[in-house]
């Protein structure tokens, strides 16, 4: 949880930095003194930023041997972190790499139908990527395709309370994440974008009792996918490219 929320405020921090510098540099496509062209719009460097949107997920468990139930948790939310990578442009191509940390606010509870007493809940608190992208640049446009690594903290407990008694347990779950994107920049270093994110997780099986009755269980998810859609502004470490000045006629 306070991961959660520092990451949020690290976003956000990001992005009001952003924001200051969109003024700083908002003229810098015009020309320079000593220069009789302007720059051009180039994406090749260091950068780092903040994202903030929304998330779903999609949880099956089944083979949940308190109850003999088979059920599917369902969440939407929160979702905010950081990126940082490297792009390098080649003409019209920009190849690059990306990693991310995103604190996330993806909570839903079950409630057996067969034991009414009995209460389950899903949450996905953290998720992080490393990703390779691959992207068109038009000048101040870039559409890029991103695909790689995936991890995420999912939380899995329950609750019983005739008779009381109740379990939880956390671990990090790998997969692999695609996606795409639309950035465009607003001055020379800062972008803003839109990009949608897709993760599948790893299955797993899980063994263990409860907490005060020390009843043993028994439980597995055939499906954990989480889905995003955010908003991103970038800051840039980038250096001015130019076009050659027109011959004299």
């Amino acid at each position: 949880m306070k991961l959660r929320y520092r990451t949020l405020g690290a976003s956000l921090a990001v992005v009001v930095l952003a924001l200051t510098a969109t003024g700083v540099f908002a003229d810098v496509y015009r020309a320079r003194a000593g220069y009789a062209v302007p720059p051009i719009a180039s994406w090749t460097g260091f950068y780092i930023g903040g994202n903030v949107g929304g998330a779903w997920s999609d949880v099956e468990w089944s083979n949940i041997s308190l109850t003999g139930e088979r059920f599917n948790n369902n969440a939407s939310g929160f979702i905010g972190g950081g990126q940082i990578g490297y792009n390098q442009q080649f003409g019209n191509i920009v190849l690059g790499v990306e990693a991310t940390v995103s604190g996330a606010d993806l909570s839903q509870n079950f409630h057996s139908i067969l034991v009414p007493t009995q209460s389950f809940s899903t949450d996905v608190n953290t998720i992080a990527t490393v990703t390779g992208r691959f992207g068109v640049a038009a000048d101040q446009w870039l559409f890029y395709g991103k695909a790689g690594w995936a991890g995420a903290e999912i939380e899995f407990s329950g609750r019983n309370t005739a008779p009381l008694d109740r379990f939880s347990f956390d671990n990090w779950r790998n997969g692999w994440t695609a996606g795409i994107g639309l950035e465009y920049k607003i001055a020379r270093n800062v972008s803003f974008g839109v990009e949608y994110s897709f993760i599948e997780l790893d299955s797993e099986t899980h063994n263990g009792v409860t907490r005060l009755l020390a009843q043993p269980f028994t439980l597995r998810d055939h499906d954990l996918e989480i889905q995003s859609v955010t908003a991103r502004m970038n800051f840039q470490f980038y250096r001015d490219e130019y076009r050659a000045p027109p011959p004299l006629k």
